[in-house]
């Protein structure tokens, strides 16, 4: 059956965005939905969450990132072959840079070039400036 949804949401800074899908939905096409106002509504200079929702794209890396990469510098590279082997699943290598590159850019994770790549570090912010 073909279905009509309409998602409003806003950010933190007061951006309202309207999303709108027409057609048959499936699981798929909503957990790309909730990922996607995930990566658009995350706080600025917070840390990862401690419990992401593994049922989405989104949930599953911010999962491997707390787990596998809390302490370690990392690429999209070692995320994308540890996402691989965790869920047996192929991604995209553009579609792991894409996600790690909104997260630094929201304060989440802080990233340094290296030769003609990117590292990854988690931020851990003091409780005080997470506050303000």
């Amino acid at each position: 059956m073909r279905k009509k949804v309409r998602i409003e949401f806003q950010d933190e800074r007061g951006t309202k965005y309207t999303l709108a899908v027409q057609g048959t939905l499936t699981r798929d096409t909503i957990a790309k939905l909730v990922d996607l106002m995930e990566l658009m509504d995350a706080p600025l200079n917070t840390s990862l969450q401690p419990n992401p929702d593994d049922q989405t794209f989104f949930g599953k890396l911010q999962a491997l990132i707390n787990s596998e990469f809390s302490v370690n510098d990392f690429s999209s590279s070692d995320l994308a072959k540890t996402y691989e082997e965790r869920h047996n699943q192929p991604v995209k290598l553009s579609t792991i840079s894409t996600y790690l590159s909104r997260l630094a850019e929201r304060g989440v994770l802080r990233r340094q070039r290296f030769s003609n790549s990117w590292i990854y570090r988690r931020v851990y912010l003091q409780p005080e400036s997470i506050a303000r």
